[in-house]
């Protein structure tokens, strides 16, 4: 999508509804950008001649450790990532020496694209439509009950709200990152202590009042130490941060891990 195609849509759709189509293009080119690492990492990884299957089969094997060496290097956070069987199975019937490598060149541009020529465009959505928009939201009752539900709502699904509209524990999805984690961490009776969480959570370089607040909204059964469940929605809390969203006063009830709702009740 260019810029000429952005301003098009900026002209026929109400502010929110362009805000909520930028926010999810701006998504949608965060994961896009994650593929493309995968696939570049993969295809420089192949043999030229002889034992592509055997290299492709053990590629697939280790991928998730392709996975975190490409968050490590480019800082990306793991929430962007595909679920990593799907992604494996969807891989088996690939053709890596197929895949084309990666152009930097073009991903800058989307970038540029989206940190300048869209923030530009919505600066210029006249300021009576904001307040109209504004206006609208406030009406309440009638055909405008649920309008707060819809998953064209500003914001709706990004950050914090990610996976309010799932039926599964948005977390699971990374599980399997946090929880290699949590066991080097040398748990006691299945948990670990504020200190050894403290450890893990500083890497992040998040200001110490931003980790406590994450670690406020994690323990959420208030023993002073972090479960499997409690150190996984830690992370996922500080991955929400790190990608420059704002944490919630209180916890939302989509972010409960199923094994502490009776906490919350």
């Amino acid at each position: 999508m260019d810029c000429f195609h952005c301003y098009v849509i900026s002209c026929s759709l109400p502010p929110p509804f362009f805000i909520a189509f930028f926010l999810a293009n701006k998504r949608k080119h965060r994961i896009q950008r994650v593929h493309a690492y995968i696939i570049s990492s993969l295809r420089s990884n192949m043999p030229s001649m002889f034992g592509k299957d055997n290299k492709k089969k053990e590629l697939i094997k280790n991928l998730r450790n392709i996975y975190e060496e490409i968050q490590r290097e480019h800082h990306l956070p793991p929430g962007d990532f595909p679920d990593l069987r799907d992604m494996q199975e969807k891989l088996m019937g690939m053709d890596f020496t197929k895949f084309q490598p990666l152009k930097p060149r073009l991903l800058d541009a989307v970038d540029k694209m989206l940190a300048e020529d869209i923030a530009r465009l919505m600066a210029q959505i006249p300021q009576e439509q904001h307040m109209q928009s504004k206006e609208e939201s406030n009406v309440k009752g009638g055909a405008f009950d649920g309008v707060q539900q819809s998953p064209f709502t500003y914001g709706r699904g990004e950050g914090v709200d990610a996976g309010s509209m799932d039926t599964e524990w948005i977390v699971g999805k990374e599980r399997y990152k946090y929880d290699d984690v949590f066991q080097g961490l040398n748990p006691v009776d299945g948990k670990i202590s504020g200190a050894s969480a403290k450890s893990e959570m500083v890497k992040s370089k998040l200001p110490n009042t931003v980790l406590g607040k994450v670690w406020k909204l994690s323990d959420i059964d208030k023993d002073g130490m972090l479960d499997s469940d409690e150190f996984a929605l830690a992370m996922h809390l500080i991955n929400i941060k790190l990608q420059g969203h704002d944490l919630p006063l209180d916890l939302p009830e989509h972010l409960v891990p199923p094994s502490k709702k009776i906490f919350v009740r």
